[in-house]
């Protein structure tokens, strides 16, 4: 089961798609003499239709409540329920008859590349990303907006890498390290139940988790470049695994 969070949202392009996908929002928050561009006037109407309270206020009011911007007119407070439980999250993937495929990021550092991660993860069919247990909650308003929402819709699961590996493990998922020494993903069957593991931005995966997954994988780059930044690392092997599944269908 998920473990309910409030967070605030101060983007609008996050703010939008997560009202058009019905996520609960206890109230909006909006300066009352703003200019209503399209994106806030589809806000308002959708917050309207859905009774969600929406609370003129000053700008100094605004202001004063918003955490990352200085320009936003708008905020939306939403209960986040998107913390999961992997073997529970299993149960939920095999109930709907869906294929496992997971991105475990191993102590990744930059707000920015776990986000886009997301991003990609979401729109590329992948059903869970698993993380350490963090000291502040990945699900934010930096996150939410640089992931233009997918950080609430693509299920997020905290908890030890070692176990997480022991569990998709029992469950027969592979699990792939993307390492500078492994085989070329496209000559890897990628097809079925798998992880891909990714490393953290300086130092790349850790001996202990590189030993436990069953294989690695790379991506090949010319002479003098040594790797993809993390989050284009990502796209290239979430696409390459829906290319399979496509085409071998």
């Amino acid at each position: 089961m998920s473990k309910p969070k409030f967070i605030q949202i101060e983007s609008k392009n996050a703010l939008l798609e997560l009202l058009k996908e019905g996520r609960e929002f206890e109230k909006i928050f909006l300066v009352s003499n703003a200019f209503k561009d399209p994106k806030t006037k589809e806000i308002v109407e959708i917050a309207i239709k859905r009774k969600i309270p929406i609370r003129k206020v000053s700008r100094r009011e605004i202001n004063r409540r918003l955490r990352t911007s200085s320009s936003e007119s708008i905020i939306g407070y939403m209960y986040s329920d998107n913390m999961w439980d992997l073997e529970e999250l299993l149960e939920k993937i095999y109930s709907e008859k869906k294929q496992p495929f997971f991105l475990i990021l191993d102590n990744l550092k930059y707000t920015q590349n776990i986000a886009a991660i997301m991003r990609t993860a979401f729109g590329g069919g992948v059903n869970g990303v698993i993380v350490n247990p963090q000291k502040k909650n990945l699900i934010s308003n930096e996150t939410l907006r640089i992931s233009m929402g997918a950080a609430e819709r693509i299920p997020l699961v905290e908890m030890n890498l070692f176990a997480a590996l022991k569990i998709l493990k029992e469950n027969d998922i592979k699990t792939y390290a993307v390492h500078m020494q492994g085989e070329h993903y496209y000559e890897k069957d990628l097809r079925g139940p798998l992880a891909f593991v990714l490393g953290a931005e300086d130092v790349g995966i850790s001996a202990g988790i590189l030993e436990r997954t069953d294989s690695s994988i790379s991506i090949p780059m010319r002479e003098g470049v040594g790797s993809l930044n993390v989050g284009a690392s990502a796209a290239v092997l979430v696409y390459e695994k829906l290319r399979q599944e496509v085409s071998n269908s």
